[in-house]
């Protein structure tokens, strides 16, 4: 019989990847509704928010942001999630990679970390393009107060991260 001794020694792995969120994504990128390149007025916003179609927005996680560097009014963010907001999953203001950040902190909100006391845990994750870097720093951050010891990798091949 083959015994598989990374089960019978009790470590758990967490895999980071079971953390993305995976559903449909959309962004709006303000840009494209600036008046010369530079300014958001509101009479030419109002006229560029009734075009916006809601239905293309059904169950899909949404990013309001802009790729330039105007200064954005906090009421065109949220005139725009008051028109989708009905249809989306979720809307969030702000650059895509802290979008991905957090979706996966709500993700996140569900994991029962006392399950974690006292044992050796792994953090692997697969190549995953909505996976920020910033989420490795937030589940070493929740799990390093629980852990006996804390690895990156698999089991097989890792790197020690802390020993407690």
């Amino acid at each position: 019989m083959i015994r598989n001794k990374v089960t019978e020694s009790g470590v758990l792995t967490i895999d980071l990847t079971d953390f993305c969120n995976t559903g449909p994504r959309k962004s709006i990128d303000l840009v494209s509704w600036l008046k010369n390149d530079f300014i958001i007025k509101e009479k030419d916003f109002r006229v560029q928010l009734g075009l916006l179609e809601v239905n293309d927005f059904n169950g899909c996680f949404v990013n309001v942001f802009c790729s330039s560097n105007a200064i954005i009014p906090t009421w065109a963010y949220m005139l725009i999630q008051s028109k989708i907001q009905n249809a989306a999953a979720d809307v969030f203001f702000g650059k895509p990679d802290a979008f991905e950040l957090y979706l996966f902190q709500k993700k996140l909100q569900v994991i029962n970390f006392e399950k974690y006391k006292n044992k050796r845990v792994f953090i692997k994750s697969c190549k995953n393009k909505n996976l920020p870097i910033g989420a490795f720093s937030i589940i070493c951050k929740k799990l390093m107060p629980h852990v006996k010891s804390l690895f990156y990798g698999e089991p097989c091949s890792s790197v020690p991260l802390i020993k407690n």
